[in-house]
């Protein structure tokens, strides 16, 4: 809702903790000579939980239209600029006829002396929304808004006139579409050819959020963008994973997603759609979107795609619905001040009320709370065999879990993955390469909305495997299964906590470590591209993310607690890894690929198992296979093990991207050895598996020892 606080300036004790940041009084506003304190609530002062090495300055603001900011002073770049004389807060500067065109003479060199040591200014903004709202008869109409709103706004019309401002004066911007949020950004130079660049920029870019055009003759520009996004990541394999795991989850839920009421004819693909119910998880859209979701598709079923568009930017793109982040070398105030002007007349509320908002106060309007887990039963318990576009083998192995955007203190989840995850020895992967069956893993839920989410999180363990590891991957997962059933007997075996009280869990030295890691990770921490720092800040203040707004900075990066969350470890080790909560996808050359899939088919149908393609070494009793990798000792007991394509028939299409799969229910006998392997037990004698060894070199005091008082043996040169 709107705040309902008094709109006051902010308290006399707002200042930075670091008492020698030389620009520390910036930190104060100034009652008597500040135009719009009653403009601003001020927030939580954020400046304590900075890095150790940060000289920025913080401060956290809500707009009178609920527009939730993070300023920052640069005050390295505000410190050059003064010194070197070009540093300049008049507020009374005046603004010529002749902003925003070339000035002759300065652009050449300019452009040959792009880095001047001075750091840029940036900005970011994120809307609450992504494409897990939009509407099923319409995907990918998040990242499509996206591109449009740089054709232009009512106040500079212009085709593409902020970008060549931006290219102009030696900036850069972009955006991006994630699940539940989407953001844009850009940096610019601080100071430019006569003019306050990041100003001029900044009352630019608010525009995007006021009064875009959102439409014209390069509308369709923009929708073949967008279509030349798709096809340059047509082929990336990686990607095509991530839509074949969203078009084949096989939700059936009952609630329906944000749209239009009548649905019944959209979403699909045809007879291709293998969904047993019209409505179906938001995780299974198609996020990218083509020309094929944005014009061919709606034409067909007579949707006018602008009108949807402009209801959609007005149903979503409000203040309250938004977080800004602004970094300057100028002074927190006067940043204020600029933002406050560029962006208060940014409507608080959605222009207009979406079909199935029934509290157009609700923010945001996505109603995502219906869905929770995204795999249906019937996606579980199965392994998709894929065929890559390059030469690879790999396996992934997914569980869906809870979200864990609420375990934000202790992270219970990057605790587990860690444990998975290590490589040293009693590890999984060191078993898996004594065999000879991998030679690279991780685990984690990953940074993307598609494993990490409100709904929702994908615990993965991601395998690179040699070509031995693929004939037996039913023998690799059930290493990591014995390896989870051991976690599972520590966990029940517990420790002594500093009371003497045996306490069920893991040990407790390991949470200490990943505590003390993640706090020299961040006290010491180098700081990023000016672009990277505000576009990380504004993500920490998405709503989906859960991130309390005293935490912006460094809620994603520390460890709060001095215990883990035990009892979600509990849950996600017994209830959640589980062999019935698992998907398995294993990429292989080995079964072909896509560039050669359909001529071996049809060399194989017709006998020609003397033609070879460079990429396939043999065409075999149906087994596609490729040059062999650094494991070329494959006995003939392995090779039986191997994917028959030929019998195993057709494979099923993914319509998006085409990507080639066959699915398979795994046998009860496998299922029952996983089930049976990932009981809490210690692992058999012939998987030397074992919980990471202490490393004794972690550091926890950082300050200096104080010099003796009488330290004649050692005197100081």
């Amino acid at each position: 809702a709107t705040p309902t606080c008094a709109f006051m300036t902010m308290a006399p004790n707002m200042t930075a903790p670091n008492s020698k940041d030389p620009s520390k009084s910036s930190s104060k506003t100034n009652c008597a000579y500040h135009p719009f304190n009653n403009e601003v609530v001020i927030g939580p002062d954020i400046n304590s939980t900075r890095s150790h090495m940060d000289r920025k300055l913080y401060r956290y603001i809500t707009l009178k239209n609920g527009l939730k900011c993070v300023l920052i002073s640069d005050t390295v770049a505000m410190r050059q600029m003064k010194l070197e004389g070009i540093y300049d807060d008049d507020s009374d500067e005046e603004s010529s006829d002749d902003e925003g065109k070339d000035v002759d003479g300065d652009e050449s060199d300019d452009e040959d002396d792009e880095d001047d040591g001075l750091r840029k200014a940036a900005a970011a903004l994120l809307v609450n929304v992504g494409s897990y709202h939009d509407p099923p008869y319409l995907q990918g109409l998040s990242h499509f808004l996206e591109h449009m709103l740089f054709l232009g706004t009512e106040k500079y019309p212009a085709d593409n006139e902020y970008d060549a401002f931006l290219s102009r004066e030696g900036g850069t911007n972009n955006a991006y579409t994630e699940m539940e949020h989407t953001l844009y950004h850009f940096a610019i130079p601080q100071e430019g050819t006569g003019e306050k660049n990041i100003w001029k920029a900044l009352e630019m870019f608010s525009t995007f959020f006021k009064c875009p055009l959102l439409g014209g003759e390069q509308a369709h520009r923009e929708l073949n963008a967008v279509e030349s996004e798709f096809e340059m990541n047509k082929m990336d394999d990686d990607t095509r994973l991530q839509q074949l795991m969203c078009f084949s989850c096989g939700m059936d839920g009952e609630a329906k997603i944000m749209g239009r009421n009548d649905n019944s004819g959209y979403g699909k693909f045809g007879d291709s759609m293998q969904q047993s119910e019209n409505s179906f998880h938001p995780f299974a859209k198609f996020s990218w979107g083509n020309m094929q979701t944005l014009k061919v598709e709606p034409e067909a079923n007579g949707i006018d795609v602008m009108k949807e568009l402009k209801e959609y930017y007005h149903a979503h793109y409000f203040a309250r619905n938004m977080r800004l982040v602004v970094m300057a070398g100028y002074e927190l105030d006067e940043i204020q001040r600029r933002v406050v002007e560029c962006f208060r007349d940014v409507p608080a509320d959605p222009r207009i009320v979406i079909d199935n908002q029934s509290d157009p106060t609700l923010i945001p309007p996505t109603h995502l709370k219906p869905y929770q887990l995204p795999f249906h039963s019937t996606s579980l318990a199965s392994i998709y065999r894929i065929l890559p576009v390059r030469h690879c083998h790999s396996l992934t192995l997914t569980w869906q879990i809870p979200s864990i955007c609420q375990h934000w203190r202790t992270k219970p989840h990057d605790f587990i993955a860690h444990l998975m995850g290590h490589e040293a020895s009693g590890s999984i992967l060191s078993t898996l390469k004594k065999r000879g069956w991998a030679m690279g893993c991780s685990a984690g839920t990953g940074e993307d909305g598609l494993g990490d989410a409100s709904t929702h999180a994908l615990f993965t363990f991601h395998v690179s495997l040699s070509m031995r590891g693929v004939r037996c991957w039913e023998e690799v997962v059930k290493v990591v299964f014995c390896y989870i059933g051991m976690l599972r007997y520590h966990f029940q075996e517990g420790y002594v906590d500093g009371k003497g009280k045996k306490t069920e869990g893991l040990p407790q030295w390991i949470y200490d470590e990943l505590k003390s890691i993640a706090n020299v990770s961040y006290r010491y921490a180098d700081e990023g591209d000016v672009e990277e720092i505000v576009e990380e800040i504004a993500e920490n203040m998405a709503l989906w993310y859960g991130l309390p707004e005293e935490r912006v900075l460094d809620g994603d990066e520390l460890l709060f607690d001095d215990v883990v969350d035990n009892e979600t470890v509990k849950d996600l080790l017994f209830n959640y890894l589980t062999p019935q909560n698992l998907r398995v996808d294993l990429m292989s050359s080995l079964f072909g690929r896509e560039s050669n899939f359909d001529e071996a088919i049809k060399d194989q149908r017709k006998g020609n198992v003397g033609e070879k393609d460079e990429d396939c070494e043999d065409v075999d009793e149906g087994v596609i296979k490729p040059v062999h990798d650094h494991f070329e000792d494959d006995s003939e007991d392995e090779k039986e093990t191997a994917f028959d394509t030929g019998k195993a028939g057709p494979p099923s299409i993914e319509p998006r991207f085409g990507t080639h799969y066959w699915k398979e229910k795994i046998s009860t006998i496998i299922m029952q050895q996983w089930t049976d392997a990932s009981k809490a037990q210690l692992p058999p004698a012939g998987f030397p598996l074992d919980l990471p060894p202490k490393n004794p070199f972690v550091p926890s005091q950082f300050d200096l020892k104080p010099l003796p008082t009488d330290d004649a043996a050692h005197p100081l040169v």
